[in-house]
């Protein structure tokens, strides 16, 4: 029996969902990964199920996409993927930072302190 593709794409956002959520939880590179990969086969099944939508377009249709919709509750799966996804790209955002800051203390450090000293016998002017 084959699945509809309807339900095959709201199955591929549910899995793409938990390996998000899986991936923040552990920070494991293979789960971002397996997440990118699912995140693939769900856009595919999109493709699909409106492809097979778009070729017998009709009010039928348009109702039967509906109701897969809701039934799947498949603005609920992608609202959570969205949070997760915005979380992710956060995250990435504050790992470069945080490398690009340890590269520069790193850097930083090699090189030999050099402290500046301030010429305390000229009192600096604030008009000058």
């Amino acid at each position: 029996m084959k699945t509809p593709s309807a339900h095959a794409y709201a199955r591929a956002l549910q899995i793409w969902g938990q390996w998000l959520r899986h991936w923040h939880l552990t920070r494991d590179p293979r789960a971002l990964r397996t997440t990118l990969a699912c995140k693939l086969i769900a856009a595919e099944r999109l493709a699909i199920w409106q492809a097979e939508l778009g070729l017998r377009r009709s009010v039928w249709a348009a109702r039967a996409e509906r109701a897969a919709r809701e039934e799947f509750s498949i603005h609920k799966v992608l609202r959570q993927i969205r949070r997760d996804e915005r979380v992710l790209r956060a995250t990435q955002f504050d790992l470069a930072l945080k490398e690009m800051v340890s590269e520069i203390i790193q850097s930083a450090g090699d090189e030999p302190d050099e402290v500046l000293v301030a010429d305390e016998e000229q009192p600096r002017s604030v008009f000058a």
